[in-house]
């Protein structure tokens, strides 16, 4: 099993360029899942493709494919599958691990569960304030209600209150 050197491939997981030739198959270097050829190669179509009998009868589900962006900013499209691996980016050669949580997805995600739990506080705090409002107009309302019952009838607002001098007082 001699593995050769093929021309270029697309790989699912965002790499682009020599890919390897493992039993009649081309192989991406970083995630080894089998590649679409870009450019002619040397391997029959018929080799990458297993036979017709031993398909299986159900469809086989597309896998997720999430962009993962290299330390220095380059984006890598990986599939679900190759969560949790060491890959090395193809523009810059860095070693990274791949996480959803550092997927576009991923953080586009944990950005709209951020916003909706800000969402529901500001709510809370909104209702809090409107009744806070509420209680303070109604003790407001209520300070001027109870002046206006003790004032005395006949007496103006800026007159002081009529309290009998004792020492005026002479019998």
């Amino acid at each position: 099993m001699t593995k050769r050197v093929a021309e270029a491939v697309n790989c699912t997981c965002g790499y682009r360029g020599p890919a390897i030739d493992v039993a009649g198959r081309l192989v991406c270097p970083i995630c080894r899942t089998p590649a679409m050829a870009a450019t002619p190669t040397r391997v029959e179509p018929s080799a990458a493709a297993p036979p017709a009998s031993s398909r299986s009868p159900t469809p086989v589900a597309v896998p997720q494919t999430l962009r993962i962006p290299c330390p220095r900013g380059h984006l890598l499209k990986a599939g679900a599958h190759m969560l949790g691996q060491q890959v090395v980016c193809p523009e810059c050669n860095e070693m990274f691990l791949l996480r959803e949580s550092d997927s576009v997805e991923g953080r586009r995600r944990e950005e709209q569960v951020r916003r909706a739990a800000e969402e529901r506080i500001a709510r809370v705090w909104l209702v809090r304030s409107v009744w806070a409002a509420a209680i303070i107009v109604a003790g407001l309302v209520g300070m001027v209600a109870f002046s206006f019952a003790r004032r005395v009838p006949g007496q103006r607002p800026g007159d002081p209150p009529s309290v009998p001098d004792p020492a005026a007082r002479t019998e």
